[in-house]
């Protein structure tokens, strides 16, 4: 039977383990959607509005990350 030590060590592994794979995904669904908003757009408006809208988008989505940092890690 596996000491408790081992079991939360394991644990805390498997949990970072997890949020490695959670933050490559949410990586690659980003850019997915992105890719998706910039091929939509290009077919109606100019490239100097998609640019526009995509470093809106991101603007906004930086600032998301930023706050979440802040309230996830307060003591």
């Amino acid at each position: 039977m596996p000491k408790l030590r081992d079991m939360v060590v394991d644990n805390a592994a498997t949990n970072n383990y997890q949020q490695k794979i959670m933050d490559k995904a949410m990586f690659f669904i980003t850019m997915a959607v992105y890719l998706l908003t910039a091929g939509t757009l290009i077919e109606y408006v100019s490239i100097p509005t998609l640019l526009k809208i995509i470093g809106l988008m991101l603007t906004g989505q930086a600032f998301y990350f930023l706050w979440k940092s802040n309230t996830s890690f307060s003591p």
